[in-house]
C-alpha cells in the first residue's frame, strides 16, 4: 500500500519542519531549500514532483503532485519571506551622488549587453533581436529614483560610468578567481566594508578595516599566484614590495595609501571619516584591476 504524503494540516507542518531542520543541518542556504524540500518529499514518498507549476502539457503524474509542490513553496514563503530571495548579482560597490551614498549593483552578464547612462529610465534590460541587450547603469543604483537621476550633472554621470567599469571588472575578476581561498574571503571582506559603510550608525572605521582586509588578502593571493609565499602582515606596502621582488610592478602607492590603517582603528583609536572609508572601499576594488593589469594570473570570465 502506497503511503500518500500529507498536503496540509498538522502532519504536513510536522513533515516540513523536519525536512527544513535537516536542510539547515546540511548548511543548505534558505533560498535553495524549497527546491531541496520538493526533492526530499518526492524521494520520501517515491513521487515525481514538479519544482514549479507545471505547464498544460505536462505529464499527468506531475500534475497530480503540483498542489503538494505549491504547498511546499507556500510553507517556505510563510516561514522565511524575503530571505528566500536569491541575489543574482555579481557584486556591489558604494558610490557617492550629490554627497549621498548609494549602492551600485553589478549584474551577472549572460550574452551580449550594452551599458548606457540614461537619466530617463527604460525597461531594464531592453532586449533587441538586432543587437545586445541595453542596460541603464543608473537603474543599477539601488533606491535611485528617475526624478533624482534627472538632476545629476554631466560630471556625476561620467564619474558613475568610470566607477561602474572599474567595479564590474573587479567583481568579475574576484568572482572568477574565488577558487583561490584568499579571494573568496576577500569578497566577504568587501561585502562587510559595504554593509558597515552604509550603516546608519557611523561604522566608518569598521568599513575601512574591512577594506584593508580585502586588499591584504587580494595582494596575498597575487603573491601566491606569482609563486611566492606571503608573510602575516597588515602592511600593504610590504606586500606590494614583495610582489615587486617577484617581478610584478605597478603604481600601487596611490591605492594602498588610502586603504592602509592600523588594527587600532577597530577600537576607535584611529579616526576615520565617511570620505576616508568610501575612498578605501573604492580603492580596494581598483587594486584588483591594477593587479590584473600588471600581469597577476587572476582568472576572468567576461572582460
Amino acid at each position: 500500500m502506497t503511503v500518500k504524503p500529507p498536503e496540509s494540516g498538522p502532519e504536513f507542518e510536522a513533515m516540513m519542519r523536519a525536512i527544513d531542520a535537516d536542510l539547515s543541518k546540511e548548511d543548505v542556504s534558505i533560498p535553495h531549500r524549497p527546491i531541496r524540500a520538493v526533492i526530499a518529499v518526492g524521494t520520501m514518498f517515491k513521487l515525481a514532483m514538479p519544482f514549479f507549476k507545471p505547464s498544460l502539457g505536462a505529464p499527468a503524474e506531475l500534475k497530480a503532485t503540483a498542489q503538494l509542490s505549491e504547498n511546499i513553496h507556500a510553507w517556505y514563503e510563510a516561514a522565511y519571506g524575503d530571505r528566500l530571495k536569491l541575489d543574482m548579482g555579481m557584486g556591489k560597490m558604494v558610490i557617492e551622488l550629490d554627497r549621498d551614498l548609494y549602492i551600485l549593483a553589478f549584474p551577472r552578464i549572460m550574452g551580449s549587453v550594452q551599458f548606457v547612462t540614461l537619466t530617463k529610465f527604460i525597461d531594464a534590460p531592453r532586449f533587441s533581436s538586432n543587437g545586445p541587450a541595453i542596460c541603464n547603469i543608473l537603474q543599477l543604483v539601488q533606491d535611485l529614483t528617475e526624478a533624482k537621476a534627472g538632476t545629476l550633472s554631466i560630471e556625476a554621470l561620467r564619474g558613475l560610468d568610470q566607477k561602474f567599469n572599474t567595479g564590474l571588472e573587479a567583481h568579475d575578476i574576484l568572482e572568477s578567481s574565488q577558487k583561490q581561498e584568499l579571494i573568496r574571503i576577500a569578497r566577504g571582506d568587501i561585502l562587510t566594508a559595504i554593509n558597515t559603510l552604509m550603516d546608519r550608525h557611523d561604522r566608518f572605521a569598521e568599513s575601512k578595516w574591512a577594506s584593508l582586509q580585502a586588499a591584504e588578502k587580494t595582494l596575498k593571493a597575487a603573491i601566491v599566484l606569482q609563486g611566492g609565499m606571503y608573510k602575516n602582515t597588515h602592511d600593504l606596502a610590504k606586500l606590494c614590495e614583495h610582489l615587486e621582488s617577484l617581478g610584478l610592478r605597478f603604481n600601487w602607492f596611490p591605492l594602498t595609501s588610502v586603504i592602509q590603517c592600523s588594527p587600532a582603528i577597530r577600537y576607535g583609536d584611529e579616526p576615520c571619516s565617511r570620505e576616508e572609508a568610501l575612498a578605501a572601499h573604492q580603492a580596494s576594488l581598483k587594486l584588483v584591476v591594477a593587479l590584473k593589469d600588471a600581469g597577476t594570473k587572476f582568472e576572468q570570465s567576461l572582460l
